[in-house]
């Protein structure tokens, strides 16, 4: 059954499943809100390019974006990051590790993801 799925580079899903992250900072905002089962793949290059793909990704985590709002410059200090105009971030709830954890392709934006049958539900 797919899912639609995003990618994100490590160690950030790591961190959204441990509780120490709970927005992810885009330049772009989800197609939609909320958006419900989101998968999360952490892949380890960054994909900078349209059709850009990394074969190495891993599925860690289901998640909800329940809302999005402009990055401040206060949240890129909390975050330790440096402060860029026009970015937002996507309001993450409902983290739930996916286990076990499975490869899968990571692309660029939000994209269908067909996941093992063990996890379709």
């Amino acid at each position: 059954m797919p899912r639609s799925a995003l990618s994100i580079v490590k160690p950030a899903v790591d961190d959204i499943v441990a509780g120490r992250k709970r927005v992810e900072i885009r330049s772009w905002a989800p197609p939609v809100i909320p958006l419900r089962d989101l998968v999360l793949v952490q892949n380890t290059i960054f994909l900078r390019q349209d059709g850009q793909e990394d074969p190495d990704g891993i599925a860690l985590a289901l998640v909800d974006v329940v809302g999005v709002h402009d990055w401040t410059p206060d949240e890129a200090r909390a975050q330790g990051k440096q402060w860029c105009a026009g970015y937002v971030c996507w309001e993450l709830t409902n983290v739930r590790a996916i286990d076990p954890p499975f490869r899968c392709a990571a692309k660029r934006g939000v994209y269908a993801l067909e996941t093992p049958e063990r996890h379709a539900s």
